[in-house]
């Protein structure tokens, strides 16, 4: 049987198709460069925008805020080392000592002692033995002691100008004591003060114990006085007829101790809860000021007292100052009395008489002449 061919093939095309396809192929790898850099390039990719998701945001439960904390029962409370601070206004000069928080110095700026340097009120012999200015008197002698020189935490150090105000504080596993003052710019301080032991109110009384610093002789000492208005009724106390340590209930409308030029007396917010306790020491002093010899002294009684609440917080003002009677008729007594404290300047039995001529005197003083002398001499001839 022939063979059959396909009319499409001619003799020779194989080879020939063999030979197209090489060149073909050559073609295309010779030109491949040419295509990449002239040819059409192909639309870029759209860039992948990479989508942060943030984390998920996790619901944190509410915390309270911290509550102030409050000192629980037994807590201590009190300073490293002593400091003072000093309180002044036009009339005085106040340094106090966190130890016991109470009174070092009490300088009146307008007036002198013996030697023309400011007058300190706070009686230094004395009170180095008996107590400062504004200690605490309490029954028991172990806890007046212990609440006397203990290192307090003070509001404030330094310098301070009047008004201001000034705290002390102290606490042990069972004693806590509270005291405040606050000054304006006369001659009066007020005066709060609380004890308790074992969460229970003790009776400790604000005190003024050792007698005043312009009391050097021993006539000086003699002419000191317990004075308080009871009632309508003013009351002073000689040396000989003060009991050390004796207690005197009131109502009493201002209480304290007096010498012949100035005075330290309490003013009670609550005169009938009011008590006063009276104090009396022996003190050594020369029987020549002006010369001081240990050697040579003479034995003397100094004063003291201590007003306040017997039986919680002492609330109280307190005048420590000149006797001086326009400025005591300025510092107002709620009272049935004059309800001021003009008397504490005493006129005597003839005070009714008396009282209107030295008025008449200082007027003749401040008006007139500037001289006592012949004031007296005027008022005299007058």
């Amino acid at each position: 049987m022939a063979e059959y061919h396909n009319p499409q093939q001619e003799p020779g095309m194989e080879r020939k198709l063999l030979l197209v396809f090489a060149l073909t192929f050559l073609a295309i790898v010779l030109f491949q460069p040419l295509l990449k850099k002239y040819g059409p390039q192909p639309a870029p990719e759209p860039e992948k925008k990479t989508q942060n998701n943030p984390a998920p945001v996790q619901s944190a439960a509410l915390t309270p805020a911290p509550a102030v904390p409050v000192p629980a029962k037994g807590a201590t409370r009190q300073a490293s080392s002593e400091a003072e601070t000093v309180i002044e206004n036009d009339l005085y000069k106040i340094t106090f000592t966190n130890r016991g928080g109470q009174v070092k110095s009490w300088i009146l700026k307008k007036y002198d002692d013996d030697r023309h340097q400011p007058l300190e009120l706070v009686n230094k012999p004395a009170a180095e033995k008996y107590g400062l200015p504004l200690s605490l008197w309490a029954y028991d002698e172990g806890l007046r002691n212990k609440i006397n020189s203990a290192l307090y935490v003070s509001s404030g150090s330094g310098h301070l100008s009047a008004p201001a105000a000034i705290t002390f504080e102290y606490a042990d596993q069972d004693v806590s004591v509270l005291k405040k003052f606050s000054f304006d710019h006369s001659y009066v301080v007020h005066v709060e003060t609380s004890v308790r032991s074992k969460g229970v109110d003790i009776a400790a009384l604000p005190a003024w114990p050792s007698g005043l610093g312009d009391e050097e002789s021993s006539s000086a000492y003699a002419a000191s006085q317990i004075e308080y208005e009871y009632n309508d009724k003013v009351e002073r106390l000689a040396v000989k007829k003060v009991s050390g340590g004796g207690t005197l209930n009131g109502p009493f409308h201002w209480a304290g101790v007096t010498d012949r030029y100035f005075a330290a007396v309490f003013m009670p917010d609550d005169p009938p809860s009011a008590a006063l306790v009276t104090l009396r020491y022996p003190v050594d002093v020369p029987k020549d000021p002006k010369k001081p010899n240990a050697q040579d002294t003479t034995k003397v009684d100094v004063l003291g007292a201590a007003v306040g609440n017997l039986h919680g917080a002492s609330v109280e003002r307190m005048y420590v100052g000149p006797k001086k009677l326009d400025v005591l008729e300025s510092v107002r007594v709620p009272g049935p009395s004059h309800n001021d404290l003009r008397d504490l300047v005493n006129f005597g039995f003839f005070g009714i008489i008396a009282r209107p001529l030295f008025l008449w005197l200082k007027w003749t003083y401040e008006k007139m002449v500037h001289n006592w002398g012949w004031a007296i001499v005027i008022q005299t001839l007058i």
